[in-house]
């Protein structure tokens, strides 16, 4: 079988949202089946692209949006749609950040292609943002995106009725999938017995996302002065020098750290309590997954797929809203629950057990495998 993916996140080199889709490719391969992966050209190395060529995939790499120039660059990315159609895969997977990405974006005659051809599509959604209402031509067009599709992947639930909310209709055709974890086994770590608590948050420093200015917010509130804490940042982006700023701002320069990326998740668990993610949008972040599997509970907001996997009191603590005042709320329950923090983990790590899939790239292929399959839309 030959399979496509195309991938429209421009956010970062790579990222979570690009796991689960790499994690399909090298599974497709090992099975002896042919990809072809168009994604964006950036001006560093992406070690993952690196081991996915040379195991055997076929990268298309299209120049990343800019402003001007638009005639140039609407030709660069016809033309790169233009040899993924040619190569004539049985099945097309477009993996995608937020749930209208593609739609909000300049992708030359990629709809045109898709919708001419008679090969099956799926369309994998990595978050979706409960606040955000489409206009009505925006929502036309997702109807028809979706409608054609063989299948509709969320990664969440929640990302799943928001959608059906947001378009005011069913999607019969849509199913929820797990991203892969980044843990070379499921076992808990033990728990940290530093003095000070330890609090972490794991993700791109990227603040209209995962909310890291509310966290330093909340956390310069005068209850928290005399307490004995240390907020460390596990990550790199953008938002860094504003959040270094912000540190300064609320006087907490000696009590953050800014760790950077740290490959290895169990090390991050070893020297750390608590998970802290007060993220404005989600799909199920692989940090809170990979946080309750290394055995530690998690205060959240309740955004994505948070509240299906953290059970409030007991694997952990959701704040109604990525704001100071309800984050804050949230983190003065789970601090004056700090005894139980423990055997919260222990919880939490069942609990990530029962719902984790142990090989969602397997599971991921196979749904495209059965997608292949299909009487495509177009040619009803």
């Amino acid at each position: 079988m030959k399979i496509a993916v195309i991938s429209t996140t421009t956010g970062a080199p790579w990222g979570g949202s690009e796991e689960l889709w790499s994690e399909m490719v090298e599974v497709a391969l090992d099975q002896g089946n042919e990809v072809v992966a168009a994604i964006y050209q950036w001006s560093c190395t992406v070690p993952k692209v690196v081991t996915l060529q040379a195991k055997g995939a076929q990268i298309l790499s299209r120049p990343l949006p800019k402003r001007g120039k638009l005639g140039k660059l609407l030709t660069s990315l016809e033309s790169s749609f233009n040899r993924v159609f040619q190569l004539k895969p049985d099945v097309i997977l477009i993996n995608q950040g937020g749930t209208y990405d593609p739609l909000l974006m300049n992708l030359g005659n990629l709809f045109d292609l898709l919708y001419s051809s008679s090969i099956p599509y799926c369309i994998l959604c990595q978050r979706n943002e409960d606040s955000y209402v489409p206009e009505q031509a925006l929502r036309d067009k997702a109807v028809q995106f979706f409608e054609r599709a063989a299948q509709v992947l969320f990664v969440a639930e929640q990302n799943l009725k928001t959608a059906e909310r947001q378009l005011a209709r069913l999607l019969p055709n849509a199913q929820v999938v797990r991203n892969p974890v980044n843990l070379p086994d499921p076992n808990a770590v033990h728990w940290c017995t530093n003095p000070v608590v330890q609090f972490a948050n794991v993700a791109r420093l990227e603040v209209g996302f995962k909310g890291q200015d509310i966290l330093l917010e909340t956390l310069s509130a005068t209850v928290w002065r005399d307490r004995p804490w240390q907020l460390n940042l596990y990550g790199g982006g953008g938002d860094r020098p504003y959040l270094e700023a912000l540190c300064q701002h609320y006087k907490l320069g000696d009590r953050v750290h800014f760790v950077g990326h740290v490959g290895n998740v169990k090390t991050i668990w070893a020297d750390n309590h608590l998970l802290v993610l007060p993220s404005q949008r989600e799909g199920t972040p692989l940090a809170l997954v990979e946080a309750m599997l290394c055995g530690r509970p998690s205060v959240v907001t309740d955004v994505g797929g948070n509240a299906e996997w953290i059970e409030d009191g007991i694997t952990g603590f959701i704040a109604e809203a990525s704001t100071a005042t309800s984050f804050g709320q949230a983190l003065e329950r789970a601090w004056q629950a700090q005894s139980n923090w423990e055997p919260m983990g222990v919880t939490a790590h069942t609990t990530a057990m029962s719902k984790f899939d142990i090989n969602p790239g397997k599971s991921l292929l196979q749904i495209i495998v059965e997608a292949a399959a299909r009487i495509p839309f177009a040619s009803l």
